[in-house]
């Protein structure tokens, strides 16, 4: 299971969206591997640039407790890893996205929407502690067929850093 909830707050008296995320497993699954994500943006109404992002997960075992503060004028990210008790500052580069800012970014910033088939965009992400370009590709539309009826849907692919998780890039 996994829900995302969007509210407006305030970030030192910024006005900002706060996206709060939740992914789960559930059923039977729970028992052989356990995923409890939970995931807080803090992200400016006006730019659509993070300011706050929070992450504490724990998939099979694996936990992080990570908070990260943004500082986009001196282009820096501020680390609280609270499960270690480190902290550090890393330098970022220019307008860069948190994993859940950045979808709000894409759909309403950079408006996606009205890509043409074949044509990718690329915007810079920050995650755990790391810069990484990430580039989304438009492939067209397709049809699928649901209990709701026929949903024309658009189709991307993500390109991401191969090597780490993922063996290819797309």
């Amino acid at each position: 299971i996994a829900y995302v909830i969007l509210r407006q707050a305030r970030v030192d008296n910024v006005p900002v969206f706060h996206a709060k995320g939740y992914g789960a497993t559930t059923g039977i699954a729970k028992f052989f591997y356990k995923v409890e994500d939970y995931y807080d943006s803090y992200f400016s109404e006006e730019s659509g640039l993070p300011l706050w992002f929070i992450r504490n997960i724990n998939e099979g075992g694996y936990t992080k407790n990570l908070e990260i503060k943004f500082d986009h004028k001196k282009r820096v990210a501020k680390i609280n890893d609270k499960k270690n008790n480190k902290r550090q500052e890393i330098k970022i580069n220019p307008n860069a996205q948190d994993l859940i800012s950045a979808f709000y970014y894409l759909r309403n910033v950079k408006n996606i929407s009205q890509m043409k088939v074949g044509e990718s965009i690329n915007i810079n992400m920050f995650f755990d502690a790391e810069n990484y370009l990430f580039k989304l590709k438009y492939l067209g539309t397709e049809t699928l067929n649901t209990k709701f009826g026929q949903i024309q849907c658009r189709k991307y692919i993500p390109y991401v850093q191969s090597g780490r998780v993922f063996k290819a890039e797309e």
